[in-house]
Protein backbone atom coordinates (compact mmCIF):
# COMPACT_ATOMS: atom_id res chain seq x y z
CA UNK A 1 0.00 0.00 0.00
CA UNK A 2 2.58 1.80 0.81
CA UNK A 3 4.31 1.91 -2.42
CA UNK A 4 1.00 2.70 -4.62
CA UNK A 5 1.28 6.19 -2.60
CA UNK A 6 4.46 6.43 -3.04
CA UNK A 7 3.95 6.10 -6.89
CA UNK A 8 1.06 8.37 -6.51
CA UNK A 9 3.19 11.06 -5.71
CA UNK A 10 5.62 10.22 -8.13
CA UNK A 11 3.27 10.47 -10.77
CA UNK A 12 1.60 13.78 -10.00
CA UNK A 13 5.12 15.12 -9.66
CA UNK A 14 5.97 14.01 -13.21
CA UNK A 15 2.58 15.17 -14.40
CA UNK A 16 3.57 18.61 -12.64
CA UNK A 17 6.24 18.91 -14.00
CA UNK A 18 5.19 17.98 -18.03
CA UNK A 19 2.37 21.01 -17.19
CA UNK A 20 4.88 23.38 -16.29
CA UNK A 21 7.58 22.58 -19.01
CA UNK A 22 4.67 23.17 -21.58
CA UNK A 23 3.97 26.32 -19.80
CA UNK A 24 6.67 27.83 -19.96
CA UNK A 25 7.25 27.04 -23.86
CA UNK A 26 3.92 29.20 -23.82
CA UNK A 27 6.10 32.19 -22.59
CA UNK A 28 9.39 31.12 -23.46
CA UNK A 29 8.82 29.31 -27.42
CA UNK A 30 12.73 29.84 -28.04
CA UNK A 31 13.48 27.25 -24.66
CA UNK A 32 12.15 24.56 -27.54
CA UNK A 33 12.65 25.78 -30.71
CA UNK A 34 16.64 27.42 -30.49
CA UNK A 35 15.23 30.37 -32.33
CA UNK A 36 16.87 33.40 -32.00
CA UNK A 37 13.38 35.53 -32.89
CA UNK A 38 10.49 33.89 -31.98
CA UNK A 39 7.43 33.55 -35.26
CA UNK A 40 4.20 34.02 -34.79
CA UNK A 41 3.65 30.61 -35.93
CA UNK A 42 6.19 29.30 -32.59
CA UNK A 43 4.06 30.88 -30.45
CA UNK A 44 0.60 29.70 -31.86
CA UNK A 45 2.40 25.75 -31.48
CA UNK A 46 3.30 26.43 -28.37
CA UNK A 47 -0.03 27.83 -27.33
CA UNK A 48 -1.46 24.67 -28.88
CA UNK A 49 0.83 22.24 -26.99
CA UNK A 50 0.18 23.60 -23.68
CA UNK A 51 -3.52 23.99 -24.49
CA UNK A 52 -3.45 19.54 -24.50
CA UNK A 53 -0.74 18.93 -22.09
CA UNK A 54 -1.83 21.05 -19.65
CA UNK A 55 -5.47 20.24 -18.96
CA UNK A 56 -4.25 15.68 -19.50
CA UNK A 57 -0.98 16.94 -17.10
CA UNK A 58 -4.13 17.71 -14.21
CA UNK A 59 -6.13 14.51 -15.06
CA UNK A 60 -2.76 12.23 -15.01
CA UNK A 61 -1.55 13.69 -11.70
CA UNK A 62 -5.40 13.32 -10.40
CA UNK A 63 -6.95 10.24 -11.32
CA UNK A 64 -4.83 8.13 -9.37
CA UNK A 65 -5.91 9.84 -6.35
CA UNK A 66 -9.93 10.54 -6.75
CA UNK A 67 -10.82 7.32 -8.76
CA UNK A 68 -8.24 4.53 -7.48
CA UNK A 69 -11.82 2.18 -7.12
CA UNK A 70 -11.82 2.77 -10.80
CA UNK A 71 -8.61 0.62 -12.29
CA UNK A 72 -9.82 0.81 -15.93
CA UNK A 73 -9.99 4.40 -16.12
CA UNK A 74 -6.66 4.76 -13.89
CA UNK A 75 -4.72 2.54 -16.20
CA UNK A 76 -6.12 4.37 -19.45
CA UNK A 77 -4.93 7.51 -18.45
CA UNK A 78 -1.61 6.26 -17.25
CA UNK A 79 -1.07 4.40 -20.56
CA UNK A 80 -1.82 7.39 -22.51
CA UNK A 81 0.62 9.62 -20.30
CA UNK A 82 2.92 6.91 -20.75
CA UNK A 83 2.91 6.60 -24.57
CA UNK A 84 2.83 10.63 -24.98
CA UNK A 85 6.07 10.44 -23.06
CA UNK A 86 7.55 7.80 -24.80
CA UNK A 87 6.86 9.58 -28.02
CA UNK A 88 8.66 12.54 -26.26
CA UNK A 89 11.53 10.50 -25.90
CA UNK A 90 11.90 9.49 -29.50
CA UNK A 91 11.58 13.48 -30.61
CA UNK A 92 14.30 14.13 -28.22
CA UNK A 93 16.36 11.62 -29.33
CA UNK A 94 15.55 12.88 -32.91
CA UNK A 95 17.01 16.12 -31.40
CA UNK A 96 19.77 15.08 -29.59
CA UNK A 97 18.50 17.09 -26.84
CA UNK A 98 19.56 14.91 -23.48
CA UNK A 99 16.80 17.07 -21.20
CA UNK A 100 13.92 15.93 -23.93
CA UNK A 101 15.49 11.86 -23.84
CA UNK A 102 16.41 12.36 -19.69
CA UNK A 103 12.88 13.83 -18.48
CA UNK A 104 10.30 12.09 -20.46
CA UNK A 105 11.86 8.44 -19.83
CA UNK A 106 11.63 9.20 -16.04
CA UNK A 107 8.07 10.01 -16.45
CA UNK A 108 7.30 7.37 -18.47
CA UNK A 109 8.98 4.55 -16.09
CA UNK A 110 6.71 6.70 -13.49
CA UNK A 111 3.48 6.05 -15.58
CA UNK A 112 4.51 2.81 -16.55
CA UNK A 113 5.25 1.44 -12.82
CA UNK A 114 2.17 3.46 -11.73
CA UNK A 115 0.10 1.42 -14.59
CA UNK A 116 1.13 -2.04 -13.84
CA UNK A 117 0.26 -1.61 -10.20
CA UNK A 118 -2.97 0.29 -10.09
Amino acid sequence: MAVIAMLQVLNAIAATISMTSSLLIVFRPQIMSKSREVSPGERFFAQMYAARAVPFGMVTAVVPFVAASDVTTVRLVLIAATVVQIVDVGIGIRRREPAMIVGPSIAAIIHGTMTWCA
